[in-house]
């Protein structure tokens, strides 16, 4: 079983998409997020939406935690 591991993405939908298109290209089964999906750049809404839609299982970071 090969998995991902992603974090830190601060809403950074566009590096986020990039990161989901290169695992959507290797064999991988899951993908694990360690947290802090929102905080500094401007598109919190879109990053919750995108790691909701491709059913990553995600931690609360400590970015999230304060929103």
């Amino acid at each position: 079983m090969k998995f991902a591991v992603i974090s830190d993405i601060h809403s950074n939908i566009y590096a986020l998409q990039s990161v989901l298109d290169d695992i959507k290209q290797q064999d991988i089964n899951a993908i694990y997020c360690t947290g802090d999906l929102i905080g500094y750049l401007t598109d919190p809404n879109g990053v919750i939406e995108l790691i909701k839609s491709n059913e990553i299982l995600t931690l609360l970071g400590n970015h999230d935690e304060k929103y």
